[in-house]
């Protein structure tokens, strides 16, 4: 045994988590450099046009996502030609993606009344297609908690996006700037998995049935999850002009950095620990660790994204972007109240009950969806902002009901481990509060960015304080905090 097979799981899973998370953080301040250059030199429409196309790539993409690797990673000792069945499902997807997206781009242009999709859309096609033809034997490493070649992909991928399309935009001052740096990204990515993880090129489908009923009911809940996720950019842009609409998806795309920073990166190692604990029935309360740790981190920075809002959107897209501070503050805060639900997939599947996830994504499907169309009809943004906020209420107690049922964990005990976090935002919600009395519309951006970072830097502290305080007052009990007060305390003697 390794001396890192031989740590405790949850250290294993939190050093996993820190790779993951890390190097889709180094790739969202690479993200974040990109779209300060971008927003000075394009403008929402710009953003709004690319949004529409990108649209229907999102869907078609979610459509056909496939678990290929929780499949594989489910199994103890692959076979090379479950490895080759996996390949060749990923090569029919990523045929299929292109195909219906360029059927689709003549429709959809018509239907916004804006020519520049066709050509726009077929190109932002091989994005997906591409990035679904990344080596399948990843998840070797994946298997022993190694997710250090993801994390260079990720640099990889978003340093060619940064450098294509900063360049684009500072020459042409075009909207295919943007379109340009997502395509390079997945292409970069999939070249690299090879070097990283070589596999055999060979079409094989012998053993499909393997794949079969976690990919069956993971295409179920994608259709409702691609709808449910994606409702409000189709129905939208019908309602309101290119630039409200650019504002929305920028505000949008705003919010998902943090979540697909950490959220997404941790759905690995999460899966990952789960499968390991199923065996001795300690799923559960490795579920209650992580999801509360995800509520207070994420939680946090949403938290801080609604409070400083109006500065942020100042420094980040520039004075001509200020109408998006009040969209970005209201999703922000929507947001909070999905981040429970965020950690029932790996769950799920961990436990082998994938239809629970489609059963939640359906609950949400009926609510959201009628919603969202009628408040956009009717209210136009304002109506999207107000369906968001409901369904994200609703997803919150459906996501507690079925954790009650899957893992046999009482909604009261979700609950409790949520209050401590809850309890810290408070202070720190008052201290943000009243240090934006700090700020100007007159700063310059670097006293804008000085400003919001000893703000943000005292909320945290504040924050972790606080959480502390209240996890020493309940005496001290096993939750993210002791695993966060342990590895700073190795990290501490290691320095």
């Amino acid at each position: 045994m390794s001396k890192s097979e031989g740590r405790p799981l949850s250290e294993r899973t939190a050093t996993a988590g820190a790779w993951t998370v890390g190097g889709k953080l180094f790739g969202k301040a690479l993200d974040f450099i990109s779209l300060l250059v971008l927003a000075r030199f394009l403008g929402p429409a710009d953003f709004g046009v690319v949004a529409m196309a990108m649209t229907a790539v999102q869907v078609v993409e979610a459509l056909s996502e496939l678990p290929l690797s929780a499949v594989l990673l489910n199994v103890e000792k692959p076979t090379a030609r479950m490895y080759d069945t996996a390949f060749s499902m990923a090569v029919l997807r990523s045929v299929a993606i292109i195909a219906v997206l360029a059927a689709l781009s003549w429709p959809l242009s018509v239907l916004y009344h804006e020519p520049r999709l066709i050509a726009l859309q077929c190109l932002l096609a091989t994005a997906p297609a591409m990035r679904g033809l990344v080596s399948q034997r990843l998840v070797e490493f994946a298997r022993v908690f190694d997710f250090r070649r993801d994390v260079a992909l990720e640099i990889f991928g978003k340093a060619g996006s940064l450098v294509i399309a900063t360049t684009l935009a500072i020459t042409t001052h075009s909207y295919w700037a943007i379109a340009a740096g997502t395509v390079s990204t997945t292409l970069v990515m999939m070249i690299v998995s090879y070097a990283f993880a070589p596999q055999r090129i060979r079409f094989d489908l012998s053993q499909w049935r393997l794949f079969a009923d976690m990919v069956g009911w993971n295409a179920a809940g994608q259709v409702v999850s691609a709808i449910n996720w994606q409702v409000d950019k189709i129905v939208l842009p019908r309602f309101v002009d290119t630039m409200t609409f650019g504002r929305f998806t920028s505000a949008d795309n705003l919010i998902g950095m943090p979540l697909q920073a950490i959220i997404v990166p941790l759905s690995k190692p999460l899966y990952t620990a789960f499968v390991a604990t199923r065996a001795r029935g300690d799923t559960a309360r490795v579920y209650l660790k992580a999801y509360a740790g995800i509520f207070s981190l994420v939680g946090l920075i949403l938290l801080m994204i609604a409070i400083l809002a109006h500065p942020i959107v100042q420094l980040i897209l520039g004075p001509k972007w200020l109408e998006t501070a009040p969209i970005l503050s209201w999703l922000a805060l929507t947001a909070i109240a999905m981040l429970p639900s965020v950690v029932l997939p790996p769950l799920a599947m961990a436990l082998n009950q994938t239809r629970m996830v489609f059963f939640n994504l359906t609950v949400q499907f009926t609510v959201k969806v009628p919603l969202i169309i009628v408040l956009a009809i009717t209210m136009q943004l304002q109506g999207v902002l107000i369906g968001h906020a409901v369904a994200s209420a609703v997803a919150f107690v459906t996501c507690l009901l079925i954790v009650r049922q899957m893992a046999n964990l009482p909604v009261k005990t979700q609950l409790l481990a949520l209050v401590r976090p809850v309890m810290a935002a408070l202070p720190t919600t008052v201290f943000m509060l009243l240090a934006m009395n700090t700020f100007s519309a007159l700063e310059t951006p670097l006293y804008l960015f000085l400003n919001l970072s000893w703000v943000c830097t005292g909320a945290a502290i504040i924050f972790a304080g606080s959480s502390l305080a209240l996890w020493k007052m309940a005496g001290c009990p096993d939750g993210y905090e002791s695993l966060a007060v342990r590895l700073t305390g190795k990290m501490i003697r290691r320095t």
